[in-house]
């Protein structure tokens, strides 16, 4: 798999976002929630998450992701995700 050039560019700014574990993951219904260090779980929608050069196929439960997060009407929600290896 390689980079977009958008990650290229994260990694050469050397961009550090918060870290958190896929802890649940429902592929067939596209979403599932992500918890932080604190023990925080946000959830992501994933057609609304920018997967950062991953392949949605790489996406299950309890991977180390990098995320972003946004502000919705609905709450706080992962609008951007990296795959950390």
């Amino acid at each position: 798999m390689q980079d977009s050039e958008f990650v290229k560019a994260l990694k050469d700014m050397k961009l550090k976002y918060p870290e958190g574990e896929v802890t649940n993951y429902f592929p067939d219904k596209g979403y599932g929630f992500i918890t932080n260090d604190k023990g925080e779980k946000i959830f992501f929608f994933l057609p609304e998450v920018d997967t950062m050069g991953c392949r949605t196929d790489d996406i299950r439960k309890g991977i180390r992701v990098g995320y972003d997060v946004s502000l919705t009407a609905k709450g706080r929600r992962i609008s951007r995700m990296k795959i950390l290896r």
